[in-house]
C-alpha cells in the first residue's frame, strides 16, 4: 500500500481532508477532488459514517486516487479504518500503538507532531510521513529550520493551509501539504457543488511548484 500512496503524492503533493458532520456527500466530494488532480484523500474518523465512506471510495478508486483515514488516535481506530479499506492512516499526535497496528498490516502512517522531538520520535518509530500540526502556528520557516539538522524528515504541513501557501511550504522543504476547509468546505458539500470542489482541487494542484 505504501507504493500507492507514494505514487499519489508524487503525482500531486496535496492531501484533501474531508471532515464533515456526517458522511453524506463524502464520496462525491472525494471523487470531485480526484477529478481535480488531488489524488490522496482522507476521510476523518470524526465524520459520522466515515468507515462506510472509506469502504465505498476504496471500491471506486481509479488511476492514482487513494483513500485514507484521518483523526486516527488508537489501535482500535487503526484496525477499524484498515478493515474499511483505508490505504493510509493520519494521526493528529504521535501514537506508537497506531504505528504498530498499521505496520503489522503494511499500511503507511502520516503521524502528527509539532515539536522537533515529537516529529523525530515519530520518524524513528517508523512513521512513513510526518504531519506537522497545527502548521498555521509555525509557518514555512519552521520546516526549513527542522530540516537543517534532520533533512530526512518527510514533513506534511497540515492545519490552516490554503492554496496561496502551497509554494512557500514546498520551497521550505515540505514533501506535501494537507488541506481541510480551504479545500473541502462543509458548505460546498451540503450544496453539492462538486464543480467548485474540483476547481479548488485544481488550484491546489497547480500551486505546487514543478
Amino acid at each position: 500500500m505504501t507504493g500507492a500512496v507514494a505514487a499519489a503524492l508524487a503525482a500531486t503533493p496535496v492531501i484533501g481532508i474531508i471532515r464533515l458532520p456526517d458522511a453524506t456527500g463524502a464520496v462525491e466530494a472525494a471523487e470531485a477532488l480526484w477529478r481535480g488532480g488531488v489524488h490522496a484523500v482522507e476521510v476523518t474518523l470524526t465524520t459520522e459514517g466515515a468507515a462506510d465512506a472509506i469502504r465505498a471510495l476504496r471500491d471506486r478508486e481509479r488511476g492514482s486516487g487513494v483513500v485514507g483515514a484521518g483523526s486516527v488516535r488508537t489501535a482500535a481506530d487503526a484496525r477499524h479504518a484498515i478493515a474499511a479499506g483505508a490505504r493510509f492512516l493520519v494521526t493528529p499526535t504521535f501514537q506508537p500503538a497506531v504505528l504498530d497496528t498499521a505496520r503489522a498490516e503494511g499500511v503507511p502512517v502520516m503521524c502528527g507532531g509539532l515539536t522537533p522531538t515529537e516529529l523525530d520520535s515519530a520518524a524513528q518509530a517508523g512513521a512513513d510521513y510526518l504531519k506537522l500540526f497545527p502548521a498555521s502556528s509555525v509557518g514555512p520557516g519552521y520546516v526549513r529550520e527542522l530540516l537543517a539538522p534532520m533533512p530526512d524528515l518527510k514533513i506534511i504541513p497540515t492545519g490552516g493551509v490554503r492554496a496561496d501557501h502551497v509554494a512557500a511550504w514546498a520551497s521550505a522543504g515540505a514533501c506535501a501539504v494537507a488541506a481541510g476547509s480551504a479545500l473541502v468546505s462543509a458548505h460546498l458539500v451540503a450544496e453539492g457543488d462538486w464543480v467548485e470542489l474540483t476547481a479548488r482541487a485544481e488550484r491546489f494542484a497547480r500551486a505546487w511548484p514543478r
